[in-house]
């Protein structure tokens, strides 16, 4: 769960740093574009064998996911940065967790616990918190975070098929790539991609390259593969909503409650995991399970690399 709460630390920068280009200016297409077209470049230097040897049908899924949900989930998110605060939009992107959790269940991923149920309703409510302590919210910037929301969970659990027995950081390069064509397009026909916003949307671009996709998307796919994405999705609130609270005060108030989500959440991944590796099911179980399987994985993709 390491790989989860870190995910969720480097996430959480991204909105900020987003919101911040876009008041000076920036375009929110031309932002993405270069920001997702330096991270497929970086991922890409970093896979080097392991995307040469990805199936074919899992790369050209990936690429679609990119060029499709990737990138709307993105557009829809950023546009409502454009109209609400950074920490608002994002704890209303949690909504994701609601349709992750019980479509994994239904779908037969995961169980649903009581654990897992109680983490999952501990950081809802952190959210129902937020929402009703908004001034006046912007009603078009709510509905964009919440179809970002809806996105975003269609997209996880399409990852979590996807996943079984390929390198994350393989994935995360094409799924990059993808989403960088898709938005570098519609900048070109736009003529827009150039208004980046001068040294603010450089930084956004640099800084939600390395710090949201390189290390974020894979650490956060990586976590999807070890142990379901229901699991992995409830690991990233408890430390983005604490970072995410740093712009608006108004936000402040959510955190003590998200907070006291994480050790019911470390005691629901401390039972039993499941980590899907080359098409075959390893479970471990009790304390320090995730580090038993983390080292798992590692072993696996240093031969899959040989």
């Amino acid at each position: 769960m390491i790989l989860c709460l870190g995910a969720g630390a480097a996430f959480a920068v991204q909105p900020v740093l987003g919101s911040l280009a876009l008041d000076r200016g920036s375009e929110l297409v031309p932002l993405l574009g270069w920001r997702y077209l330096l991270a497929a470049v970086v991922l890409a230097a970093l896979s080097r064998r392991r995307l040469r040897t990805l199936p074919w049908r899992i790369g050209v899924s990936a690429f679609g996911l990119g060029v499709v949900l990737y990138s709307a989930d993105s557009f829809l998110f950023y546009s409502a940065l454009e109209r609400t605060s950074a920490p608002f939009a994002s704890l209303l992107h949690y909504a994701h967790l609601a349709l992750v959790v019980g479509a994994a269940a239904a779908l037969g991923r995961e169980r649903l616990d009581a654990r897992r149920l109680a983490a999952l309703v501990a950081i809802l409510g952190g959210v129902a918190l937020v929402g009703g302590g908004a001034v006046d919210p912007d009603v078009v910037g709510v509905v964009l975070a919440l179809l970002s929301a809806g996105v975003y969970a269609v997209y996880i659990l399409a990852s979590d098929r996807l996943l079984r027995g390929v390198d994350p950081i393989a994935y995360s390069t094409l799924l990059t790539a993808g989403a960088a064509v898709s938005f570098l397009a519609l900048g070109g026909s736009r003529g827009t991609l150039a208004d980046i916003g001068g040294a603010a949307g450089v930084g956004a671009i640099v800084g939600g390259a390395l710090i949201g996709s390189v290390f974020a998307l894979t650490a956060f796919l990586a976590g999807i593969r070890l142990v379901g994405p229901g699991t992995a999705s409830l690991g990233v609130p408890i430390r983005r909503s604490s970072l995410g609270a740093v712009r608006g005060s108004r936000c402040l108030t959510c955190v003590p409650l998200i907070g006291r989500s994480a050790p019911i959440f470390r005691s629901a991944a401390a039972g039993e995991r499941t980590a899907r590796l080359s098409g075959r099911t390893v479970r471990v179980s009790g304390r320090g399970c995730a580090a038993r399987v983390f080292r798992i994985s590692t072993c696996r993709s240093a031969r899959t690399a040989l």
